[in-house]
């Protein structure tokens, strides 16, 4: 996806991403690879991305041990790829904006049912409930896309299950037929973390987060990175997928939360947000987003 060529000379700190990227099994699910330490970012012991608060790095652990802290869940655009600094993450910027620490949960293409179980994990473990927690759901979407593959129960296959998934089908089927299951997938997951926070009365927020397809007009770096344009067969594919089904998969998420009664935030089918490929957002775009989560959230704190 996008040109990374360019990418990566017209924003050197992309190539330190590049150079780390490590994809480790936790259980069933991927996660970024532990202990990584390089000149634009770090992750800790359980692959988590650090967050920045008042001039400490934390660990997700550090975060949970803390009175007050929010958590951020989501796939790899809260974990920040290509974005240098972890001060510049979403979970940063949030700490920034309300005065307590918020912890990167962010898994490669991380979906509703593996942030659920990790929520679920901090509820019963952690010596206090999160303060807040926003969740933002994309990853179910995005994560469909590469295979057109959804279980309404277990969602899409992993990012390193993708070529056996498609094996065992013969090869790629109609996403048309896979559709309604991933929005069944993605109700039910967003649903319980909203009940669960419900029951335990835990401010949360669904991110209504979107990716370059949906943005107006793309701005020069974006158009010289070649954003947008497939590089190969399959390639050409999830991004077809995307277009076709990126409004059903918002107008879902909407209906959800509506039903729900529980804010969502974001720029929703349309934005004009910096992006550094089609997927991650640049330092400015994360900002402005996390201005429209912490909009949603300021109300119930």
């Amino acid at each position: 996806m996008a040109n990374y060529p360019n990418i990566m000379r017209l924003r050197p700190e992309v190539r330190q991403f590049i150079r780390n990227r490590r994809w480790v099994h936790r259980g069933d699910v991927i996660a970024y690879g532990p202990n990584i330490r390089c000149d634009t970012f770090s992750t800790d012991a359980m692959g988590f991305r650090h967050s920045m608060f008042e001039g400490e790095t934390l660990s997700v652990a550090d975060c949970v041990q803390r009175d007050r802290y929010g958590l951020v869940l989501g796939p790899s655009s809260v974990y920040g790829f290509g974005l240098a600094g972890n001060e510049n993450t979403m979970p940063s910027l949030l700490a920034e904006r309300f005065g307590f620490p918020f912890a990167n949960v962010g898994f490669p293409e991380g979906n509703s049912r593996n942030l659920f179980a990790i929520l679920l994990g901090f509820v019963a473990r952690a010596p206090n409930l999160p303060t807040a927690v926003v969740h933002i759901s994309g990853g179910d979407f995005t994560n469909f896309c590469y295979t057109g593959i959804a279980d309404p129960v277990f969602g899409s296959p992993n990012l390193k299950q993708i070529q056996t998934a498609l094996e065992e089908r013969g090869g790629r089927p109609a996403a048309e037929g896979q559709i309604k299951p991933l929005l069944v997938f993605t109700s039910l997951w967003i649903r319980t973390i909203a009940e669960l926070c419900r029951g335990r009365k835990i401010p949360l927020v669904l991110g209504d987060d979107t990716t370059f397809f949906e943005k107006a007009q793309p701005n020069e770096i974006e158009r010289e990175s070649e954003l947008g344009k497939p590089f190969n067969r399959s390639q050409t594919l999830q991004f077809a997928t995307h277009r076709k089904f990126v409004v059903d998969y918002h107008t879902r998420r909407k209906s959800v939360a509506e039903a729900l009664k529980v804010p969502l935030a974001g720029p929703g089918k349309v934005n004009d947000l910096g992006f550094i490929d089609e997927f991650h957002y640049d330092r400015d775009g994360t900002r402005a987003l996390c201005d429209d989560f912490a909009r949603g959230l300021e109300p119930l704190l």
